[in-house]
Parts: C-alpha cells; structure tokens; sequence
C-alpha cells in the first residue's frame, strides 16, 4: 500500500515553492485553459495571433507576453488557410513557431505524441489545441458526462503541470445562453471549468457585428471582461473591467437610483411603488425592487451610511431609507458628487460603487485611439 505523503503546516508555510508563470500578464498563466466561443465567429484568428505574438515575446493588446516556443494544433484547419491567415498577420514569420493539422485522441494516443514533441522541442512552453471536440471519442449517452469531462482534460493538466508550460484548448458554446452567468455557456458539463486553471468565453454582441467580449476567470489570474472590436483580422481591446468593475456593471440601476434619489432627499419613506416612482423608474416590478435593496443592502447601502428598515403595516408595506450624516463624514453634498466624496473618505474599507456616470478605478485600461482607428 502507498501511504499518503503528508507535510507539516510549518514546512510548506516556509518552503520556496514555484508558482504558474504568466504568459500574457494577469491574462493567462501555465496550466490548462480553455476558450470556448460561437462557431466562426474569429476564435482561431485570435488563437492564431497569439502564437505569433507570444512566441516572438511581443505584447497582446498591450500587455506583457513571456516569449517561448509555441506548437499549434489547427485540428479544424488545412495547412493553406493557415498560411493564407499568417501571411495577412504577419510579414515575418517566427521560427519558434510550429504546426501540427492531426493528430491521436485524448486517453489513446494524444498524451504520448504531446510528451514526444516536449522532448523533440524542450523549449515549448505553449500548445494550442483547436478544437476540444477533435480530440474526443463520441462519448456514450451512459457515461456520467461530468466524469468523463473530469478525466479527458485531467491528463492534459497533469502534461501541463509536470512540465511547467500551458496547454489551451479552443471550444465551442451551447446555442443557449445563460444570461447570469456567461461561463455556463459552453459546451459540456462543469467539470470542464472544475479541471481548468484558467477559462474564457469569447461571446460577440451580434453574430454578424465585430464587437464581442472576452470574459475570463482563473485560479491564477483576476476575473475580467476585455471589451472588443474585431479591425480587419485582428481582435482589439476598447475597454477592459477589472473584477471591482463587474461587481459594478452586475448591480442593478435601480439601486443607483435609489443611491441618487438618496443624495438629493435625504430620507425616504413609502411603498416601493412609490420609491419606483420617486427616482422614475417605471420598467421594474415593485417585488423585484424590493428584492435589490435587501440583495444589495450590505455591499452598496450600507457602505455609504444608507439605513434601510422593512416595516409591515396593516396598511402597506413600508420601505425606509435614511442617508445618515456625522460618523462616515458626509458633508450634505448631493448627487454623484456627494458619492464621489464617500468614495474618498472611505477609510480603506473595500472600493464602493461608482455611479454609472462615473470614471471606473484607476486600473481599467484606457482605449488607445490608434489601436481601433483601422476599424
């Protein structure tokens, strides 16, 4: 029998440890990741960018890339379209870049072949796979689907994790979506997500527009939405939100409404028909409305110095809400304005919402005319 082999809290506190190196910084990391996106929808040029650019070591969109060797396996793809595709990226094609258009399926074949082209090419550090769907058996209705998703993409994770390097596999989305939560739009179970160290959905606006955004989340790298524009063959940033800004763009106006209205009146007290009414809001239900001041009491309200009490009368049912002012420092300024100086004199407690109206943390990228001016 194999004991397991344990290790004190002390020793792994302080021993040195090597963590995942970033290929593209705070974007993508070593391990397994994946990139799900609508078919045809510009996934493999982007793929296909990113191995020029990182195997030059120049930046994406920007940002740092670590340079190494790269291996593309375009499984979708004839050796003539890539060459047609790199010839319009490209006027100067990098030699540590490499191709391969077959090759053996995940659990038979596969694993051997990628160690074999470790060992041929040591200095690899990244292997695109496009697409998931071509390296699998047609798995049967009667095998548990988060197992058997659980299992495949684990041996790619362990090649990944025992040599250091990355392996991203491209994939496809469901044709429904899930409006809370984009993630749960691609394709197969969420042992896909449980397995990989890092995960993107690419998901345009419009199936025939050329904005999309690309929305990521890892265990090593920071939830963020790049917010993009397809120029000629290339997939541009206009914008990019940090994990601050999508707990932002997740909260309801109506709370920023209310946040305004609140500014401006001080107190309020009355139905939430009537506070809906109040901040001329007429599109949300007033059981829903109700619904976001508890949800959102703790991580807007509160912050800001907004009581809020839920009275039942034999008449109606009450919603009071009171802007506090002396303990927090609030000088009876109105409006965004007053929340912008709630915003500074917050102590270093976490960030506070912004309105809508207004400029997001210092660490949201700003957008470069010249990156979108060809589009």
């Amino acid at each position: 029998m194999n004991k397991i082999q344990l290790i004190d809290a002390e020793t792994l506190y302080y021993k040195p440890l090597a963590h995942p190196r970033m290929l593209i910084d705070g974007i993508l990391a070593d391990g397994l990741a994946v990139m799900a996106g609508d078919s045809k929808i510009g996934k493999s040029w982007m793929v296909l960018w990113l191995c020029l650019q990182i195997s030059k070591g120049e930046p994406v969109w920007g940002i740092p890339t670590r340079k190494t060797d790269v291996v593309y396996l375009a499984l979708e793809d004839r050796d003539w379209r890539i060459q047609q595709r790199m010839q319009e990226l490209t006027e100067a094609p990098p030699e540590n870049l490499h191709f391969g258009f077959s090759c053996g399926q995940l659990g038979s074949e596969l694993e051997s072949q990628i160690e074999a082209v470790l060992q041929d090419y040591p200095s690899t550090g990244l292997i695109f796979i496009d697409t998931l769907q071509m390296i699998r058996d047609n798995v049967s209705g009667k095998v548990n689907a988060y197992a058997q998703d659980y299992r495949d993409l684990s041996s790619l994770k362990k090649i990944a994790d025992n040599h250091g390097i990355c392996i991203f596999l491209v994939h496809h989305t469901r044709k429904d979506r899930d409006s809370s939560n984009i993630f749960n739009d691609m394709t197969g179970s969420t042992g896909i997500m449980g397995v990989a160290d890092t995960v993107m959905i690419l998901r345009k606006e419009e199936r025939f527009g050329d904005a999309a955004a690309l929305c990521i989340t890892g265990r090593d790298v920071e939830e963020k939405k790049l917010k993009m524009q397809m120029c000629g063959v290339r997939w541009e940033i206009t914008e990019e939100l940090n994990a601050d800004d999508l707990r932002r763009e997740r909260i309801p106006d109506f709370v920023y409404e209310v946040v305004e209205f609140l500014f401006e009146h001080s107190k309020f007290q009355g139905t939430a028909t009537e506070l809906l009414a109040a901040v001329g809001n007429t599109e949300l239900k007033p059981n829903i409305a109700s619904k976001y001041l508890t949800r959102y009491y703790s991580e807007v309200f509160l912050p800001m110095g907004i009581s809020y009490e839920y009275r039942k009368t034999a008449a109606a049912r009450l919603i009071i809400l009171e802007l506090h002012d002396g303990a927090d420092g609030h000088d009876g300024a109105s409006g965004s304005e007053g929340l912008a100086s709630r915003q500074a004199e917050n102590d270093g407690n976490a960030p506070l919402p912004l309105l809508p109206s207004q400029p997001s943390s210092a660490s949201q990228r700003e957008v470069n005319e010249d990156e979108v001016s060809q589009c």
